[in-house]
This record gives structure tokens, C-alpha cells and sequence, in this order.
């Protein structure tokens, strides 16, 4: 097995990687969803969820893959993740925007970074008639149970 590495090309051959799982189905894992959204809110699917080699700030580390779909017309409450995101558009356009920067607009194959805590704000799917697909990536430790914290909760229950 190769050594960990942090670079840009690394990330960027790890996420293809992650998504040429998800695109030919190998080994992705049915558990209960970790993601808790409001009703009204994109339907969240864990795809994968697999104990790593690697610690985080000397814990044993996870990485949790899900799919997020919204609906025609479909948005998000404002929330933060307890980890760094890493989001791949599969399909559809979408509007959001991470911490203080600006409102952006993201279409198929357009990749995001969440830093752990940032606020991800005024996310909404920009089209009334077909739905926008993202696979989400969340490196954390173990022990994370929630991944979506909402904006009146300053931290992971």
C-alpha cells in the first residue's frame, strides 16, 4: 500500500477514485443513514462508510460517501459539517456557498471543498424541472454520529 499523501494530486486521483466507485457500484455498503435533513430538505443516501488506516488528530479515522439529491426547485437549511466535505456534482445545477465567500454556482462534473465547520448557506437547485445529484466525500474520526449540524447548534450532538 502506498503512503498517505495530502497534495493536490493526490486528492484529485482520490476523488476520481471514489467516483469511479460509485459509477460501477463496486462493494458500495446499505447503512443507516448519518445524515439527518429536514423533511423538505435533499434525500441523503450513504453509499459507503469504511474505517481507514490513517488517524485524525490522533483518533482512527472514517471516510463516509453519500449521495445528496435534490428535487426540482429543491434547497437546503443552512448547516456545517464536523469534518472536511468534498462534494463532485454528478448531475443538474445548484447554488450555494461556503463560509463568508461568495454565492456559487456549480453544474455537472464541478467539484467543492467544506472546510470542517464552515457554513454551507443558501444551497437550492437552480432548475424547476430536473433534479441535481452530488457525491459528498467526509473524512472524521470514528466516533462523529452527525454530520449535519444546523445552524442553531454550534456543535456535533
Amino acid at each position: 500500500m502506498k503512503p498517505f499523501k495530502c497534495g493536490a494530486e493526490a486528492l484529485k486521483q482520490f476523488m476520481m477514485g471514489m467516483t469511479v466507485c460509485l459509477l460501477f457500484g463496486a462493494n458500495l455498503l446499505a447503512e443507516e443513514p448519518v445524515h439527518k435533513m429536514p423533511a423538505n430538505g435533499p434525500a441523503v443516501k450513504v453509499l459507503r462508510s469504511t474505517d481507514l488506516e490513517e488517524t485524525w488528530d490522533g483518533q482512527p479515522a472514517k471516510l463516509t460517501m453519500v449521495e445528496v439529491i435534490w428535487k426540482p426547485g429543491g434547497s437546503s437549511a443552512d448547516h456545517r459539517h464536523p469534518c472536511p466535505t468534498f462534494v463532485y456534482v454528478l448531475e443538474g445545477e445548484l447554488q450555494t456557498r461556503v463560509g463568508d465567500g461568495p454565492l456559487l454556482q456549480l453544474k455537472k462534473g464541478d467539484t467543492l471543498y467544506e472546510p470542517a465547520f464552515a457554513l454551507h448557506a443558501d444551497t437550492r437547485n437552480l432548475s424547476d424541472s430536473d433534479p441535481v445529484r452530488v457525491l459528498a466525500i467526509h473524512v472524521h474520526p470514528r466516533d462523529v454520529k452527525q454530520f449535519v449540524i444546523p445552524t442553531d447548534q454550534t456543535e456535533a450532538e
